[in-house]
């Protein structure tokens, strides 16, 4: 850490100091303490190591759990200095002691107060929770920069993702555009994900944007960008993938076509609208294609021009598919409903849904399947692309 309490009561910060200031208090071991337990520190430098304060072997205090590592306090003292250039007060390791929880840099843009984490350790996801509920309630929000090396691209727009990953999009303060942060030290460079879908368990589409820290401006972390033109290539090529797809006796698809086939339908002629492209924030661990389809397959077939039908009965119909989890389907049916009206097939008047009188095709072949999976999202996303430009 690079705060410590000097023995006169005043915060001491390393990095505002001379190597031979620092040297000189090594020398003569000043005592400097924690400003969380209260106990000694000392100061660990070196031609490979940037200054900073170090606990004591054994001690209890939560901020010396793990480590910081050399990494990590290069690139929190970086992020540190780009955040101090703009107009806001901008303040290193703020430890709050009614949470007891330490902010890497904490910002007050106004009344607004923000916490900034840089995460180079693997933590828990109780953790994760528990660290930004302690934020949020203290009016905080929190921002998570993930180390460089958490980013996996598998693709020119896909990214493996896993249940680390998950947390913090789940803990975006921006529910209805959710990013995820990661920043190089060493090459002083921030790289920001847009527009995350979850294409398969660990696997993600992603807009990604890098940026050198020199040329990066704070607002850019909280800008909104369009949705790359290649989804719709990326998300059709998903489609067919999980069409053809064969699995042995065991897995999500093989379960799903067994009891598809009970019901008297094919995974591979469904409607194109068992596969809709669901945003990561609203999206749920079960894969969208099997909710989507067993919705359509026990309600939607079913519903004739005129019918209506209570949301919330859809919502309790995919609960009895999952009684013994605690899925939440709310806010990935509103949007999922959503696409539905925006493709013409229902009306959403209040709490409920209105079946349109245009048809919903499921196909006579898997051939027609694809090319009707081809007409339907090249004018889903035409539809798509033009709502978001005129917003």
């Amino acid at each position: 850490m690079q705060c410590a309490v000097s023995k006169a009561g005043e915060s001491v910060f390393l990095f505002r100091h001379s190597q031979e200031q620092i040297a000189g208090w090594k020398q003569n071991k000043d005592l400097f303490y924690c400003p969380a337990c209260k106990e000694r520190v000392i100061i660990r430098s070196g031609d490979r190591v940037i200054p900073h304060f170090a606990h004591l072997p054994h001690t209890e205090c939560f901020l010396s759990a793990g480590g910081e590592g050399a990494y990590h306090e290069r690139g929190k003292l970086q992020l540190f200095k780009w955040l101090s250039h703009f107009n806001m007060q901008t303040e290193l390791e703020v430890y709050f002691p009614e949470i007891l929880q330490r902010a890497d840099i904490f910002i007050r843009i106004g009344q607004k107060k923000l916490a900034i984490e840089f995460q180079c350790a693997r933590i828990s996801q109780e953790e994760i929770f528990r660290r930004t509920q302690g934020y949020k309630s203290l009016g905080i929000d929190s921002i998570w920069i993930l180390g460089a090396k958490y980013l996996k691209q598998k693709g020119p727009y896909t990214f493996q993702t896993n249940h680390f990953l998950d947390t913090f999009i789940c803990s975006s303060p921006r529910k209805d555009y959710p990013q995820l942060f990661f920043y190089d030290p060493f090459l002083s460079e921030m790289a920001i994900l847009h527009h995350l879908y979850p294409l398969q368990a660990s696997k993600v589409f992603a807009k990604q944007l890098v940026y050198p820290l020199s040329k990066l401006h704070f607002k850019h972390l909280f800008q909104k960008e369009k949705v790359p033109s290649s989804f719709s290539e990326i998300w059709l090529k998903e489609v067919h993938r999980l069409r053809n797809k064969v699995e042995g006796s065991y897995g999500t698809i093989y379960k799903l076509r067994r009891w598809l086939y009970q019901k008297g339908y094919l995974f591979q002629h469904l409607p194109s609208i068992c596969f809709l492209p669901i945003p990561y924030q609203a999206a749920v661990s079960i894969p969208f294609y099997k909710w989507q389809t067993e919705l359509y397959v026990s309600c939607l077939a079913n519903l004739k021009t005129g019918d209506r039908i209570d949301i919330a009965q859809l919502k309790k119909m995919l609960d009895s598919f999952y009684s013994k989890s605690t899925m939440d389907f709310s806010a990935g049916l509103d949007i999922y409903l959503l696409l539905l009206h925006q493709s013409g097939y229902i009306e959403i008047q209040s709490t409920s849904i209105l079946r349109t009188n245009q048809e919903i095709i499921y196909y006579p072949s898997q051939e027609q399947a694809f090319l009707g999976d081809q007409s339907f999202f090249n004018q889903f996303f035409t539809v798509k692309k033009a709502k978001y430009e005129h917003e």
